[in-house]
């Protein structure tokens, strides 16, 4: 008896920003790797990207339902109070620009489940800030391009 593939252990968590990149590149080979990666269940997806995306960008709905399977990280408690953590540790800069919460907990998201965080646009450069500004040695953003 031949038993079925064991699904991998995520490796990557994808956040709003990153599905958003992947579903509107020009590039075939990034979007069917994010794609693959999802289905396979290597990648993962931040549990809010379902409601942000139906919401914030209606138009790649059909297209991020076309997904399946794919597996969501809820976001718990422990993840907001480490995202709020990181939050304070990060600081504000002179002039008051600091990345919104939801860069946090998705750095929190993927600290936690020791996962890379793929992310895209001015969201990755964020996730990389919060990175290298509170030390988070281990943290690694990347773009959908180094999946």
């Amino acid at each position: 008896m031949v038993q079925a593939a064991e699904k991998p252990e995520p490796s990557m968590v994808i956040d709003l920003y990153g599905v958003r990149e992947a579903l509107t590149t020009s590039s075939n080979s990034a979007r069917a790797a994010v794609i693959d990666a999802i289905q396979s269940g290597e990648m993962v997806i931040l549990r809010s990207v379902s409601h942000e995306l139906k919401d914030l960008f209606p138009e790649l709905w059909d297209d991020f339902k076309a997904i399946s399977p794919k597996k969501y990280l809820h976001s718990t408690a422990g993840t907001i109070s480490v995202g709020t953590q990181l939050m304070e540790r990060y600081g504000g800069s002179l002039l008051g620009a600091i990345p919104t919460f939801d860069h946090f907990e998705a750095v929190a998201a993927a600290r936690m489940k020791k996962c890379k965080l793929v992310s895209g646009g001015k969201a990755l450069a964020h996730c990389k800030d919060i990175g290298s500004k509170c030390q988070l040695n281990t943290f690694e953003a990347v773009s959908i391009y180094e999946v």
